[in-house]
């Protein structure tokens, strides 16, 4: 099994990663970081942003893998989740006011709502 961290550009990718990171390292997991970027975006530039949080928060990347992905951040991270049959998500989610969260929703409580497996949220 594997566990899944899905990452953006802001500065709480580093807990994500580092949370995710410990929870592989508990029980003998890969991890794997994910950036999902919109899919007018690269390939290439989402998995440099996952590449990039990995080299901020850890000094041993040993089983990290740097994953990019196209499209639609909730649905990409739960696609990814089942693809790879990870035991845990971990997520960071972005600290938003009540009247956000109702008009735009929320990428980490769309994955809470629909995950099908344990998601863990840092701050």
């Amino acid at each position: 099994m594997t566990v899944l961290a899905a990452v953006d550009e802001g500065d709480g990718s580093t807990s994500v990663v580092q949370r995710g990171h410990e929870l592989a390292t508990a029980f003998d997991e890969e991890l794997v970081v994910l950036h999902v970027e919109p899919e007018t975006e690269s390939l290439d530039a989402a998995e440099s942003v996952a590449a990039d949080a990995i080299r901020a928060a850890l000094d041993d990347r040993e089983g990290v893998t740097a994953v990019g992905a196209l499209g639609d951040s909730s649905t990409r991270i739960l696609r990814e989740a089942d693809e790879r049959d990870v035991r845990y998500v971990v997520l960071g989610p972005r600290k938003r006011t009540p009247v956000g969260k109702a008009l735009m929703g929320s990428v980490a409580q769309l994955v809470v709502l629909n995950a099908d497996r344990p998601v863990v949220l840092t701050d």
